[in-house]
């Protein structure tokens, strides 16, 4: 180039596109200036948050960095976690124009840096006052537990060590982590050393591996195929589950690749149980018509009420015809955790394959659930891929081949490659606890749930839908003079919307039998007798004001 070339600058320039160029945008993006070359992330206000190498030059500000993002994350807690069950503004539309400001729509991603100082108090003013509020005791929406704060340093530790949990390789000692833990959630099961499994996202995810196992092993199996059932052989399959199955059992079936038809949905009893007199005719009848039932879903823990599905029965019908038992007990596993509460869910070891969920009542940091399953050779003879890229590891825990036998790649497993560290906020938390720290939680809020259906049994004013089974209590409101049902279930849905933009608590609505019922979800640790009181109290002045007095 001549000294009036254009790119002498250090800028790039852009030609024709040929070799010269590109050659020309290479060589002038190298030739940046000797500052840059001795100092790469000086262009950023705070180098050391970039580059840790130097440790007298970074841990310092690494340090306050710490500090300051600890410190908003207990201003989060003190001044708006704890201050309203929900943030403000409670509605979607007026939350958004706030958010994003006039216009309603997303800005363009930011092209200068900002300091942390900065970003955290962006965090303060812009995100935290409009927050679900998981810590708040009379928050009894979904299953969402305020984690355990050891959970909260396994997820902080886990995403500075970044581990990938998928090829044993990018996490060895993690995946011994998941592994232990992996044992703890099947000896909690009751199954046997021959039983593995793996960490997922959620319940949603850990049913739809249970549902391809049961598709890939026992399928093939009924009809006598020497390989697993795709396309045309999924045709005439049928899987059951009860009218209070979670909504993932179909989402499931349909990108497994099953044809509509193949749930068969069965009425539960006056609990909210899958009927069992029920289910054996049902299969009888399907294979009499030439149809190929392969599965049962059962519930210990249903999202609506918390009812628990008579698993050994079940179980017992699945033995007897051959078919797939997976139970969903997402939420009600962790009541084995309780040696005073394991028996309301028996029979999980008779299963082919259990969901259980630590982000719910496990009061762990999201995200966590799990998959357990008897036969743990199962997962690697349906997942196990072995792509050119990844060297060495073994098919699963129990699948080793002799030069592998002590690797452990969780993408056999599973449906997911990359995996985040999930077992460890899990490892510590129970290491922390101990099993029967864990039951104590798991009880106190058992306990807070049966007082508040006692105290809805006893009020006049109130209806209790049934006893808890655990920890999930639905109920609803009477105001005086509304008799009809249609003027009922619009109260519950007033009165919860009320109570949300009240913000002295929170609580979600649900329908049972035809009719609307406000549900309330004890999940906190820190909620008690006195919450109960004054959330009651506080349906109380909002259903003889706000919501009585609402047309419907």
């Amino acid at each position: 180039m001549t000294d009036g070339d254009p790119a002498d600058d250090g800028h790039l320039v852009v030609g024709d596109g040929g070799a010269d160029d590109r050659h020309a945008m290479s060589a002038g993006a190298l030739r940046d200036d000797d500052r840059a070359l001795a100092d790469p992330f000086g262009w950023h206000p705070e180098p050391t948050l970039l580059d840790v190498r130097d440790e007298a030059r970074a841990r310092p500000a690494l340090e306050r960095l710490g500090a300051d993002a600890w410190t908003a994350a207990l201003d989060y807690l003190y001044r708006e976690g704890l201050r309203r069950g929900m943030g403000e503004p409670t509605v979607a539309e007026p939350l958004r124009a706030r958010f994003f400001g006039p216009t309603g729509e997303p800005a363009p991603a930011p092209l200068d840096p900002v300091t942390s100082t900065e970003l955290l108090e962006e965090f303060r003013t812009r995100l935290a006052p409009h927050m679900l509020n998981a810590w708040h005791p009379r928050t009894l929406s979904y299953f969402t537990p305020p984690p355990l704060l050891m959970s909260v340093v396994g997820e902080l530790l886990a995403q500075v060590t970044q581990q990938g949990v998928d090829v044993w390789h990018a996490g060895p000692i993690a995946a011994y982590v998941e592994e232990e833990v992996v044992r703890w959630l099947c000896d909690l099961v009751g199954y046997d050393e021959a039983a593995f499994g793996l960490l997922t996202s959620g319940g949603v995810m850990a049913n739809f591996i249970g549902l391809a196992l049961a598709r890939d092993i026992r399928l093939p199996a009924l009809r006598g195929l020497d390989r697993p059932a795709r396309g045309a052989a999924l045709e005439g399959a049928r899987v059951y589950v009860s009218d209070q199955g979670h909504f993932s059992v179909a989402r499931a079936l349909d990108e497994l690749g099953f044809p509509a038809g193949t749930l068969v949905t069965l009425p539960t009893d006056e609990r909210f149980r899958l009927r069992t007199d029920l289910l054996r005719p049902a299969i009888e009848a399907d294979r009499d018509r030439g149809l190929t039932p392969f599965a049962v879903v059962a519930v210990s823990g249903t999202t609506n009420t918390g009812a628990i599905d008579d698993v050994p029965a079940i179980a017992a019908v699945t033995h007897e015809t051959g078919l797939w038992l997976h139970v969903d007990a997402a939420y009600g596993g962790a009541a084995r955790l309780s040696s005073a509460l394991a028996g309301l869910v028996p029979g999980l070891d008779l299963a082919d394959s259990v969901t259980v969920d630590p982000h719910k009542w496990f009061f762990q940091a999201y995200d966590i659930g799990g998959l357990m399953v008897r036969d743990g050779s199962h997962l690697g003879r349906v997942f196990s891929r072995r792509p050119e890229y990844y060297r060495g590891g073994g098919a699963g825990a129990r699948a080793h081949d002799d030069e592998t036998a002590h690797a452990l790649d969780f993408y056999t497993l599973g449906f997911e490659g990359t995996r985040r560290w999930r077992a460890l906020k899990l490892w510590l938390s129970w290491k922390h606890l101990g099993t029967s720290g864990f039951g104590r939680l798991v009880e106190r809020t058992a306990s807070v749930a049966a007082g508040l259906a006692a105290a809805v049994e006893r009020a006049p004013d109130f209806e209790l839908a049934q006893a808890p089974d655990l920890s999930v209590v639905c109920f609803r409101h009477l105001p005086p003079g509304m008799l009809d049902a249609a003027s009922l279930d619009a109260h519950q849905d007033g009165l919860q919307e009320a109570l949300e933009q009240d913000g002295d608590g929170w609580l979600s609505t649900t329908r049972l039998r035809g009719t609307t019922w406000l549900r309330a979800g004890v999940m906190n640790p820190m909620t008690d007798a006195a919450d109960i009181d004054r959330l009651l109290d506080d349906l109380r002045r909002l259903g003889g004001s706000e919501v009585g007095t609402r047309q419907v």
